[in-house]
């Protein structure tokens, strides 16, 4: 047995352990974070099949959490399965080993079962640091987005060239039908079928998009010319400063369907009253996105300013970054990993 193994006991987590994990975010990690002070948020979002999907490092001696990293899944295929890293901290105090961080993360993979490990983020520099460590490719998302031409006084977004000449697109070869539940959807559409990186399933829809317990989340089913619907897209409401916008959170399936949503988007923006359309997004065929009116925020001489925090607001431009292994093609969005969940505690739905 190494120095190593016989300080720390590297293992899952198990339900006995959920309140020393939520007592060390909220010391390590962040003060008040919502994974800290909501075991009910906690649980949802970890508690999966009554399995706690973190790995965490205790002190033999002490019997202590000393290191954690969560993992989200995005299926329960595990032939299929792909994960993303959550929450990843070690104590840098209390006579821990200076790697232990490093340690955590390198025996992940032979503790639970999956094919891919993605990484997404708003830290740039962190990113980075993880990706080059673990051999990754790293990315800046792309973010598309479409003005509403009918708002002048925009709230949220700062305006400063409003490229009304690019959200031109009438385009209606596209149907979007919205999916209530996830039987409504198995009935229409095999999403099993799509085999993309990270592979999502059912089961993934179920958990993270219907069966939220705070967000509401639309889904629709796209449909070209009138065939079967060959993709599918989430998408949210989003509010601050008295207005709102619309997000497309997630997308799987034919990319070219998105090309003929310009007039279903146009509708979208009017009957909403929301200023505009974005998505945060990596892989995805940008001509498609542009045939349905959307531009890139990263487009030489565009200065507006399209917010991505909201919880709280605040009005600047950021970036979005991922990684994952070198020699795949990927879709990464908005959606995946945690980066589209609350970030403080509040009354959730009695649903949950």
């Amino acid at each position: 047995m190494s120095k190593f193994d016989e300080k720390y006991c590297v293992r899952l987590a198990t339900k006995d352990d959920i309140d020393a994990i939520m007592a060390f975010i909220g010391k390590y990690w962040s003060s008040g974070h919502l994974m800290s002070t909501s075991r009910k948020y906690f649980e949802y979002e970890f508690l999966i099949d009554d399995h706690v999907n973190f790995v965490i490092a205790v002190d033999r001696a002490t019997n202590t959490i000393q290191g954690i990293r969560g993992l989200l899944f995005s299926s329960s295929d595990k032939k299929k399965r792909d994960y993303w890293g959550s929450i990843w901290k070690a104590n840098s105090g209390d006579g821990n080993y200076p790697l232990l961080g490093t340690e955590i993360r390198k025996r992940t993979d032979s503790l639970i079962e999956c094919r891919y490990n993605l990484g997404i983020g708003q830290n740039i520099n962190t990113t980075m640091i993880v990706g080059s460590r673990f051999k990754k490719k790293i990315v800046r998302l792309d973010h598309f987005y479409r003005l509403n031409p009918e708002i002048s006084d925009f709230k949220i977004a700062v305006i400063k060239n409003d490229f009304h000449d690019d959200f031109s697109s009438l385009s209606d070869t596209t149907s979007a039908e919205q999916i209530s539940d996830i039987d409504e959807l198995k009935s229409k559409f095999n999403i099993e079928a799509i085999d993309s990186i990270p592979y999502k399933d059912n089961w993934f829809i179920k958990h993270r998009y219907f069966d939220h317990p705070w967000y509401d989340y639309q889904i629709y089913l796209l449909s070209k010319n009138g065939e079967k619907a060959s993709a599918l897209m989430v998408m949210r409401q989003v509010e601050a400063n008295g207005a709102h916008v619309l997000r497309i959170i997630d997308y799987i399936g034919d990319q070219s369907a998105m090309a003929g949503l310009g007039s279903f988007f146009d509708n979208m923006l009017k009957e909403n009253r929301c200023e505009y359309i974005d998505f945060y997004v990596y892989g995805f065929n940008s001509e498609h996105l542009k045939s349905a009116g959307f531009r890139n925020r990263y487009e030489e001489g565009d200065d507006n300013i399209i917010p991505n925090y909201f919880e709280p607001f605040v009005q600047e431009n950021k970036d979005m970054s991922a990684f994952f292994d070198m020699d795949k093609e990927v879709l990464i969005c908005k959606g995946d990993g945690d980066q589209d969940r609350p970030n403080f505690d509040r009354d959730l739905r009695p649903s949950l």
